[in-house]
């Protein structure tokens, strides 16, 4: 049967399959003396309310009474809903409308698992709790404090993914107010170095870790992070300014790494993007970039070599060495295009024998340089960043030594700026 003019069903159950869940009941423990009060007139008491699968919303109380009196049934009232929200929400009122009213402690525990439930307005809290708004902002106040620097977090981490404070608003749904908050009470001034910080034009810098052997053709995230710590300006807080940085090639998203940790924000670009947890677009840099990869501060342009078509596929940069000079002119003449005035790019070039120990000896980084102050770039700096001879195996020196030739860990970094 169901009751009067109400849609749950009312019906008696065996007391032994009556459930409880102590996260969708408001009460701590149970009070002795209610219970015993319930003892005392079991036959008047109301239905205990409780879900589809019989866990008790309201009623505890009861149900022990019930139970200690020896009922093996128990009239029940079943809530027409499974949807956990609402079933803490209907335990909440009950528990605090009807009975032994809730204790402050109870009412803020339960104010915790209304904001954790989604109930992420104070006002509307204190009204279910019936308690002034000034309690509710106290119970919740740690919650809301955690939430508002994650929060932060992940309007910081858009705005480095370049992200515009309109496009953050609507994605977060969050107003313009929050987001502009989220950068003026923020840590944006601080100005972290690499971990290890280069001093001279000689970098010498640890092997790639685990992580970035995963990818062909990585650069050491040290070399990365100095790049970005030398050649593009720190955090400005007032007014804000982050510098930009663009990499066409993005591998495994080391420069992402490096400006997360130095607050530049970031456009990662590849042709065949190799991880799908970051954010990396689909483009080839010989067809140019998109509108929104313009106004950068900084590219990062670390180029596949024309003979590692093992690693990275047959592609116009590795066909032969003709056809990698001729993709460095258009690449270059393709990002002039979207620095600003003054902007820098950075080449990662290897300088090498056609093959490993014979052939012609290939100056790319001198063939580079020049290609781009045709351009109109002009060569602000050159450092030296030396492999390390771990790539070479055993057989490699050895073979190096039979033929009296020198192994090649040349490598340099070629910074360029935009006349």
């Amino acid at each position: 049967m169901y009751n009067n003019g109400a849609t749950n069903m009312i019906k008696m159950v065996p007391i032994e399959q009556v459930k409880f869940n102590k996260d969708l009941y408001p009460r701590f423990e149970a009070d002795n003396a209610t219970i015993n009060q319930y003892r005392q007139s079991i036959d008047k008491l109301p239905p205990i309310l409780v879900t589809e699968d019989l866990t008790i919303i309201d009623g505890y109380h009861r149900f022990l009474a019930h139970k200690l009196e020896g009922h093996e049934k128990i009239e029940v009232e079943v809530f027409g809903g499974d949807n956990p929200k609402e079933i803490l929400l209907e335990a909440i009122k009950r528990n605090n409308s009807f009975g032994r009213q809730l204790s402050t402690k109870e009412k803020r525990l339960n104010a915790v698992k209304l904001w954790k439930f989604g109930f992420n307005d104070v006002n509307e809290i204190a009204s279910i709790l019936s308690v002034d708004v000034r309690s509710a902002r106290d119970y919740t106040e740690e919650l809301r404090r955690e939430d508002k620097e994650k929060r932060d977090e992940e309007i910081l981490e858009l705005y480095l993914e370049c992200y515009s404070f309109e496009e953050i608003a609507k994605k977060l749904e969050v107003s313009m107010g929050t987001v502009h908050n989220a950068f003026k009470n923020g840590k944006l001034s601080k100005n972290e170095q690499p971990d290890d910080l280069q001093f001279y034009n000689v970098w010498n810098v640890a092997k790639l870790d685990s992580e970035q052997l995963k990818y062909p053709g990585q650069t050491p995230l040290e070399i990365v992070e100095n790049i970005i710590y030398y050649f593009s300006d720190p955090p400005q807080k007032e007014p804000l300014k982050l510098s930009k940085v663009v990499d066409p090639m993005a591998g495994s998203g080391i420069v992402r790494h490096a400006c997360r940790k130095l607050l530049r924000r970031y456009m990662l670009f590849d042709i065949r993007p190799l991880r799908e947890d970051i954010p990396i677009e689909k483009n080839d840099i010989l067809d140019g970039f998109p509108e929104k990869a313009k106004k950068t501060d900084l590219v990062y342009f670390d180029p596949p070599y024309y003979n590692l078509m093992s690693e990275y596929g047959i592609s116009e940069f590795n066909k032969d060495y003709p056809s990698f000079l001729k993709s460095m002119e258009i690449s270059l003449k393709n990002i002039i295009e979207i620095l600003n005035p003054h902007g820098k790019v950075t080449l990662i070039l290897k300088p090498m024998n056609e093959k490993m120990l014979e052939g012609e000896w290939l100056d790319l980084t001198f063939d580079c340089i020049s290609i781009a102050k045709k351009e109109g770039y002009k060569l602000i700096k050159r450092i030296s960043a030396p492999l390390s001879t771990q790539q070479f195996q055993a057989e490699n020196v050895k073979c190096a030594k039979e033929k009296r030739a020198m192994l090649n860990t040349h490598r340099d970094v070629v910074i360029l700026e935009v006349k």
